[in-house]
């Protein structure tokens, strides 16, 4: 069996590294140069909880060991409250209880999971086509290349050109949230100014201030150095409904101005946090974007979908990247009965959209409710004090008993 995997995200290089490991033969494609992909300037920090069993199922033992080196601190061993903070008076007003907290930074695991020899990526290969038959897949790159597989799965991002090809490309458009958000990785901080950039929670913590429909997250991105604080990188995220909207902030002068003014009524840290940025600096922003998943025909099991091409959701309760794992080793458990010849291509590829797409649906709508609910009058409904990072479980599930969110002041 050959499998296409379109996207060397963390979503595919899971997948691979499953592939690897069961000996399924597979390649992945990715549409960046191999300078482009290693040297990529966004980073962000991502939470993985439930989805680090899934993903530690498909990687190989020498893997697991190193994992500590995608973490943002990976001296960070305390099972500390990850707190929601009123930003004009500094009281915590609810703290969500997670064992094991594990946030990663986006760019060193995916750093982590590229290296060596066990993945095989062909870079510069931007996917314009895919063709199917009864014997088979072939996708066609913009560089005239063709490559013929039994199986092409869509790791291909939130924009997926995969999902494009399934659904056609009206319905594969993400539908627009009335939503801005400011995400941007920075360091060169002082010691002094990177120690209280910490206080609350050294991983990351929410703010809320009551004048404003929106959150401000603080996150370490990178603190692997203890002794010298003045390395530190951090995650600076806001977000907020309405005005002013994304055409209205497209000078940068009035990005980090507007940032710098509506941090600056804060309490610490997200008062340093945003007021010792340099005035020229170009803040990340983006709009926001969801994409539920619906019924598509898989042309005889032949092309799915998985990862943000399978489900793209708001961050606001650090979802995706736990789905994704999900949907990576559940795709490599269809692979595997197929390849032994326990199912068809059709039955097994079928089985695991149908068990993927009503759990991507939830946690796209849950994320979407999260995000509403980012103000203090809303708060205590949000299913982000309900279910806290867990996954939830069942139809309509609004309390875990494993997780504790202590009552909002």
């Amino acid at each position: 069996m050959k499998v296409l995997i379109i996207g060397a995200g963390t979503t595919g290089l899971a997948l691979a590294h499953g592939l690897h490991k069961g000996n399924v033969d597979y390649t992945i494609f990715e549409r960046d140069s191999e300078y482009t992909f290693l040297n990529k300037a966004r980073d962000w920090g991502m939470q993985l909880h439930w989805g680090k069993e899934h993903l530690f199922k498909l990687l190989p033992e020498r893997l697991h060991s190193r994992f500590d080196e995608a973490l943002v601190d990976p001296h960070f061993k305390e099972d500390l409250p990850f707190p929601h903070i009123n930003g004009e008076t500094g009281e915590v007003i609810a703290e969500i209880h997670m064992p094991g907290l594990v946030r990663v930074s986006r760019g060193k695991l995916r750093k982590l999971l590229s290296g060596g020899e066990q993945v095989t990526i062909q870079f510069g290969k931007k996917l314009v086509d895919i063709t199917t038959t009864e014997t088979g897949v072939v996708a066609s790159f913009s560089d005239g290349t063709q490559y013929s597989g039994d199986l092409l799965v869509g790791c291909d991002g939130p924009h997926s050109k995969v999902r494009q090809y399934l659904v056609g490309a009206e319905l594969a458009k993400p539908a627009d949230i009335d939503l801005v958000m400011i995400n941007h990785a920075v360091g060169g901080y002082s010691a002094s100014q990177a120690r209280v950039l910490r206080k609350y929670h050294p991983i990351g913590k929410l703010g809320y201030d009551p004048h404003i429909h929106g959150i401000f997250l603080l996150a370490a991105l990178d603190c692997s150095n203890l002794e010298n604080p003045e390395e530190w990188k951090f995650q600076i995220q806001h977000s907020w409904w309405g005005a002013p909207r994304i055409n209205e902030l497209e000078d940068p002068k009035k990005r980090i101005e507007f940032l710098k003014d509506r941090c600056s009524k804060l309490c610490e840290p997200f008062r340093t946090a945003a007021l010792a940025l340099s005035d020229d600096i170009v803040l990340s922003i983006d709009q926001s974007r969801q994409w539920a998943p619906i019924k598509w025909d898989n042309r005889g099991g032949r092309v799915t979908l998985a990862g943000d091409a399978a489900h793209s959701m708001l961050p606001h309760r650090g979802q995706g990247l736990n789905n994704a794992m999900q949907d990576a080793r559940e795709l490599y458990g269809a692979i595997e009965v197929i390849s032994t010849g326990k199912s068809s291509l059709e039955s097994a590829i079928t089985s695991y959209e149908d068990s993927m797409r009503p759990r991507g649906v939830k946690d796209v709508d849950l994320s979407l409710e999260a995000g509403q609910k980012m103000h203090l009058s809303y708060l205590q409904d949000s299913p982000f004090l309900r279910i806290g990072f867990h996954q939830p479980k069942g139809a309509e599930q609004s309390n875990i008993n494993s997780q504790r969110v202590d009552t909002i002041k």
